[in-house]
């Protein structure tokens, strides 16, 4: 028990600097869909625009 609350620690450091490149891409994924998004929904507002009028 005591032996685990001893490793605990080192192993969360280890899983955090092993995720860091998962963690780094997985931000980098949600720009560019953020990024796709936007202009997606800024290319259908125009055309909801152009089909109103």
């Amino acid at each position: 028990m005591i032996h685990r609350n001893n490793e605990s620690p080192l192993i969360l450091t280890h899983l955090r600097s092993s995720n860091a490149q998962e963690f780094l891409y997985s931000i980098l994924f949600l720009l560019v869909a953020g990024y796709i998004i936007r202009i997606h929904l800024f290319f259908v507002s125009r055309a909801f625009s152009e089909l109103q009028t």
